[in-house]
């Protein structure tokens, strides 16, 4: 069809009009310009704007359900049949009988002191996170007197697994009685949890370093693996201690969990700040082999995971000027691997020379 007007070729007026306002409003919407939106197309934008996928707030109940039932469960028939079963040998054999119901008794109470400690540390990541909502709020708030018994009940929860005597009497000397409590928190963040700050910066970059030497002098993919897996988990159980918030085994395996979403749902800024820090290492790691670029590549990764940590273990959020950044860790697990890579040949090229002069 031909995107011209249509004429009308009745000659009575009415016909006349309407070809003279098609004609009219025809080069306005050929144009497309800015100004020529009609009402409906604002409110068809607007109310496109203002459309959004729901999140679910609250999971189902059977999806809730789900993993207790069926570790009762398994629980259940694992108890069953070794009733049954030491059962059968204190009939035929006392004495074996004897022995499996005190290993069996051992598996009952460490099983069930790993729950209790499980439940606790679940326990203590909640706390920290209403601690932490709690800071957010009063530094929102104009308020007085209220951030004194937050800080020392966290002071005492760090406390109890850090020696931070130092960093509390600097905390005690700057403090005064007319700060509010926004200049409170403040100080706190800056001697207190800064000094923690420097501690989990150090021990991210130490398992990173760690982790990305190890995979670059081994051979094997499935080492890898174990190694990272390893590695990580060492961290995020010191991680979590040093801010006053331990974790159990089970504990740390949902923070991963947590460490990895928070990962994925990154902000564009934070993308884009690593993004050149990647395209650094790409340089970086072109002139060494395959397998020590794939080293620091692990060694990132776990670098990741250790800054997620710390947001989520700390007591209070990080500001913009206090931050910690990926380019920090990035050249100190550029430098051990790279270290490790030219040690490595230079031993090679040595004992090459070596073999040459016995020979002649």
């Amino acid at each position: 069809m031909s995107d011209k007007p249509v004429k009308f070729y009745s000659k009575d007026k009415a016909h006349q009009d309407a070809e003279k306002l098609l004609k009219t409003n025809m080069p306005r919407i050929e144009s497309g310009a800015p100004g020529s939106e009609t009402q409906s197309d604002i409110v068809a934008t607007g109310s496109a704007a203002s459309l959004g996928l729901k999140t679910d707030t609250k999971k189902p109940l059977l999806k809730k359900l789900f993993w207790p039932s069926l570790s009762a469960f398994v629980i259940f028939v694992a108890g069953y049949e070794a009733y049954h079963f030491i059962a059968g040998l204190l009939e035929s054999n006392w004495l074996l009988g004897l022995g499996a119901s005190i290993l069996g008794g051992a598996v009952i109470v460490s099983g069930g002191y790993g729950l209790l400690k499980g439940w606790r540390a679940r326990r203590r990541f909640k706390k920290r996170e209403k601690q932490k909502q709690q800071f957010t709020q009063l530094m929102k708030d104009n308020s007085y007197g209220q951030a004194q018994a937050l800080i020392h009940e966290v002071t005492q929860d760090i406390a109890d697994h850090v020696h931070i005597s130092t960093l509390k009497a600097q905390y005690d000397r700057q403090q005064q009685q007319v700060h509010n409590d926004q200049e409170l928190i403040h100080i706190y963040s800056g001697s207190v949890i800064a000094g923690l700050d420097k501690m989990a910066i150090d021990i991210v970059t130490k398992h990173a370093s760690e982790a990305a030497a190890m995979v670059a002098l081994s051979p094997l993919a499935a080492a890898d693996m174990a190694l990272v897996a390893w590695r990580s988990s060492k961290m995020i159980e010191q991680l979590s201690k040093l801010y006053g918030c331990p974790q159990t085994a089970l504990g740390r395996l949902e923070m991963t969990k947590r460490v990895f979403k928070n990962m994925m749902l990154a902000g564009a800024s934070e993308l884009v700040a690593d993004a050149g820090v990647e395209l650094l290492g790409k340089s970086l790691t072109a002139t060494i082999s395959a397998k020590a670029a794939q080293g620091i590549g692990v060694g990132v990764l776990i670098a990741r995971m250790g800054l997620q940590t710390m947001h989520l273990c700390r007591p209070m959020p990080f500001g913009q000027e206090n931050k910690p950044r990926l380019g920090q860790i990035r050249k100190s697990i550029y430098q051990k691997v790279v270290g490790l890579v030219k040690s490595a040949s230079t031993g090679k090229s040595e004992q090459g020379i070596d073999t040459t002069e016995k020979k002649n």
